[in-house]
């Protein structure tokens, strides 16, 4: 068996998350130059990275597809985005927490494709934005908490509030 492949549940979904760009990435004030990569991970699961960007400086692009297990525990995406050094060291752009709330609930398909923009933090300061696709990956009938007027019989019903007195026919 492959060590280096995340091993997944029968059961488990994937979370596909396409690292596009980021906007204005700044260090002490100043755009930063070159070397910026992202960071993803989920509450649970070992982060995954992208490849460094060498020539974006403060408007970097990637467009790269990063996979993450999500056990239906997890409530949120830390993404955080970085800058290398000369000192082969990294230095700590900015970082944003994106609930999970943002791109599963609802009742949205599964494989609903989601474009998000958000702002990065750094100290508390605005530093930046990161944009990002991602996409529910894996299969359609994951339990999840009932709403209020859901109920379960061989499916889920979705209740519709009718007015009072409301005639069908």
């Amino acid at each position: 068996m492959d060590k280096s492949q995340p091993q997944f549940q029968s059961h488990s979904r994937l979370l596909e998350i396409t690292v596009i760009s980021a906007e204005s990435l700044r260090i002490s004030n100043h755009l930063i130059k070159k070397n910026a990569f992202v960071t993803v991970q989920t509450d649970t699961c070992k982060c995954v990275s992208t490849s460094v960007d060498r020539d974006g400086g403060g408007y970097p692009t990637w467009n790269e597809k990063l996979e993450l297990p999500l056990p239906g525990s997890d409530r949120s995406i830390h993404v955080k985005v970085q800058c290398k050094t000369s000192s082969r060291s990294s230095k700590m752009v900015g970082t944003v927490n994106i609930p999970m709330s943002d791109i599963v609930d609802g009742y949205l398909p599964a494989h609903h494709l989601h474009f998000l923009s958000y702002r990065l933090r750094q100290d508390g300061e605005r530093n930046g934005i990161i944009n990002l696709s991602i996409k529910m990956v894996g299969p359609e009938n994951v339990s999840r908490p009932l709403q209020p007027m859901e109920k379960i019989n061989g499916g889920i019903a979705v209740g519709i509030p009718v007015p009072f007195g409301y005639k069908c026919g």
